[in-house]
């Protein structure tokens, strides 16, 4: 089971982590906002932000996406960059675990459910 979750502006998002963690459930978050999971599709992303500038970025990057309207990215195009984005996630995670702000901004661990997904379709299909 997986929680999928931004911080934006909510006051109990580290405690949201922690009590996930603590009950064996997986967390896809992101902070600030989950724009930054798509940001990291087309490149490295390593600033402090508020959410409205990532989402700003990610509109930049990927035509027709709408940070007020539907918030739908093309993700056909997504799929090709995954792996790159796990990587640039996973990364930056390690950057923020240096610095002792695990939970920091900018930092998502979408990657880590992409990933999960990923090899379990592989362990669902049948063998030769």
């Amino acid at each position: 089971m997986w929680a999928v979750f931004d911080r934006d502006e909510h006051p109990r998002f580290n405690g949201a982590v922690d009590l996930c963690a603590r009950n064996g459930i997986g967390v896809a978050r992101s902070n600030p906002c989950f724009e930054l999971w798509l940001v990291l599709h087309k490149g490295d992303y390593d600033r402090s932000r508020k959410s409205r500038a990532v989402q700003k970025k990610a509109a930049s990057l990927f035509p027709g996406y709408d940070k007020d309207g539907a918030k739908m990215p093309n993700c056909d195009e997504l799929m090709h960059h995954v792996k790159e984005a796990e990587r640039r996630a996973e990364a930056q995670l390690q950057r923020r675990v240096e610095q002792r702000t695990p939970y920091g901004n900018p930092s998502t661990t979408v990657g880590q459910l992409t990933r999960a997904i990923r090899e379990a379709d592989a362990a669902a299909r049948p063998r030769d």
